[in-house]
């Protein structure tokens, strides 16, 4: 079997065992994230990052991650870095870098002095055969405990979709992808993890009303026990954002236009929940 042959067999066998994990989710798991009622948040700042604290208090605060441009790649999209400090103080970043055809690699590296200088990229996912170059959805990316997880949309030969991967030696090498769910086109996600929780929250990438859609591991991200929804279905859901303390999950969307005008017909709404 061939590399990539054998890298598409991963990519299989791990929806299969995502979907069997949602079966038993849903057997038995219809009551095990224990729900707060939405709530406004008083910001909604473009530039602002959702956090939760262990006492399930969710607000938005001012996103003072660095920002970075990792250097030796032309290719690079602009507006696709996202990047996050690990818990030993280097960088870790990834991007968008596409192709000559309008698909694109997904790349990370790590800075070991917290921006001048980079090691050299490494290939989280090169399975894009989208034609959108960069105009799609950037990549998530978050840090805890020496594990990097990264959510990102893409276009794969089984169609569009949420995908994840992860790394488990602070950015040194990624395991393969895992799928998070399949549909219709790209749209955004945001993850967050505390130590072996981890929550992906995206817009669904099928329906014509869009609604957030939320998957969590608390096996560091190896198998997403829970998938379901994570807005209340009420009105369109778009721009996720999520956070995860310990067992304290919330889950934040815009509600109305997905850009608020002047009449601020958009809102920000969150709600919190405890795993059980």
């Amino acid at each position: 079997m061939s590399v990539p042959e054998l890298s598409q067999a991963i990519r299989i066998g791990r929806v299969v065992l995502a979907a069997v994990a949602s079966v038993l989710a849903s057997a038995c798991d219809a009551s095990g994230i224990a729900w707060t009622d939405p709530m406004t948040l008083s910001s909604a700042a473009a530039d602002s990052r959702l956090v939760v604290d262990g006492k399930g208090r969710a607000r938005l605060i001012a996103d003072t991650s660095v920002s970075v441009k990792p250097t030796g790649d032309p290719r690079l999209c602009s507006g696709s870095v996202g990047a996050v400090r690990q818990d030993d103080g280097t960088l870790v970043a990834t991007w968008w870098s596409v192709r000559d055809d309008s698909s694109a690699v997904l790349l990370a590296a790590v800075s070991p002095d917290a921006g001048p200088s980079w090691r050299p990229p490494l290939r989280v996912d090169t399975a894009d055969v989208s034609v959108a170059g960069c105009d799609r959805p950037p990549p998530s990316i978050s840090a805890s405990a020496g594990f990097v997880h990264i959510a990102y949309s893409m276009r794969d030969r089984q169609g569009a979709g949420v995908f994840y991967a992860h790394s488990m030696d602070r950015g040194g090498s990624y395991e393969p992808a895992a799928t998070i769910v399949y549909g219709d086109r790209l749209t955004p996600a945001a993850i967050a993890a505390d130590k072996g929780s981890v929550a992906v929250a995206y817009e669904d990438p099928s329906g014509a009303t869009p609604q957030v859609g939320l998957a969590i591991s608390r096996d560091w991200g190896h198998i997403f026990g829970y998938r379901g929804r994570g807005s209340t279905g009420v009105g369109s859901a778009t721009l996720p954002r999520v956070a995860v303390t310990s067992r304290e999950i919330a889950v934040s969307w815009m509600q109305g236009s997905s850009a608020a005008d002047a009449n601020g017909r958009a809102t920000r709404i969150v709600r919190v929940g405890r795993l059980q």
